[in-house]
């Protein structure tokens, strides 16, 4: 799981070792021509997820061992005794309370934190420093790929890796790009019936081929993904609509024909104001 500018938290197979390249793809490239091979007879899945506002890396992993860490926070520190304690990782950093099910994993060794890390962008707009880590180039505005595609496009043809999976209304940047990419989004939307959409199936056939190919995998997807219990409910939102989404995301990519790669982006997470410490908005 990599989540954008001051905090990367990666989720990692416990054989594996963590390898840090430079720049936006640090994990991907060390870890993605692995997939191709599956020599051991495993089978896995990488899942990058975006926080698009940026997650307060400070207030997520504290380091409450600094002695200015709790005067520069003030209220907002996490501390490591008290109500709502942080959760000790070490002497030095602490995780935000809210966050139990993270601390259970690093303690097994199947997730780290690469805490302190930035692109080289260095300007003000939250658009462009998200261009500048989901394209893996320097500086906003140079290209329309992102580096996640690019890398699936660098692996050997022919292998199970043949595309990737975007959640979300539109795909990010950093799935865009040649590498054949499929989509998916919940939505609130009343659910046609099945002999509607077969008609309209029926129509895009003898009418335009491509869009009833684009319908067929879209159906194909939706009808994989969701569940009675995956049908959002209006007006769902937060984590609510976050689990939603993660876990039709996992019934498409845990498939032994869907994609091995895929990229979750969620919004929210520009908390310039009111982000409260252990309890409140962040929270």
């Amino acid at each position: 799981m990599t989540m954008e500018c001051s905090e990367s938290l990666m989720l990692q197979a416990t054989s594996r070792r963590a390898l840090l390249l430079g720049g936006a793809s640090f994990a991907a490239w060390a870890y993605l021509p692995k997939f191709a091979r599956a020599a051991d007879g495993r089978d896995p899945r990488f899942v990058t997820i975006i926080l698009r506002g940026a997650l307060d890396g400070l207030a997520t992993v504290a380091p409450v061992g600094d002695p200015d860490y709790a005067g520069l926070h003030g209220a907002i520190a996490l501390r490591p005794d008290g109500p709502n304690a942080a959760v000790m990782l070490d002497q030095f950093f602490a995780l935000h309370p809210a966050m139990p099910k993270f601390s259970r994993m690093y303690r097994a060794k199947q997730a780290a934190v690469v805490h302190a890390v930035a692109t080289s962008y260095r300007d003000r707009s939250h658009f462009d420093g998200q261009d500048v880590l989901e394209s893996g180039f320097p500086g906003p505005g140079r290209v329309q790929s992102g580096w996640l595609n690019r890398a699936l496009e660098a692996l050997p043809k022919g292998e199970r890796v043949t595309s990737a999976l975007a959640v979300g209304p539109t795909t990010p940047l950093v799935l865009r790009g040649a590498a054949p990419t499929v989509g998916w989004a919940p939505t609130a939307l009343p659910q046609a019936a099945d002999d509607t959409a077969m008609r309209l199936l029926d129509l895009y056939q003898h009418r335009d081929p491509a869009l009833a190919s684009a319908l067929t995998q879209g159906l194909q997807l939706e009808k994989q993904a969701q569940g009675e219990e995956m049908k959002p409910k209006p007006g769902a939102g937060g984590v609510a609509a976050m689990r939603l989404v993660a876990r039709g995301a996992a019934k498409l990519m845990a498939a032994d024909d869907g994609p091995r790669i895929g990229a979750l982006a969620f919004d929210g997470w520009d908390t310039h104001a009111n982000e409260g410490g252990p309890v409140g908005r962040l929270a």
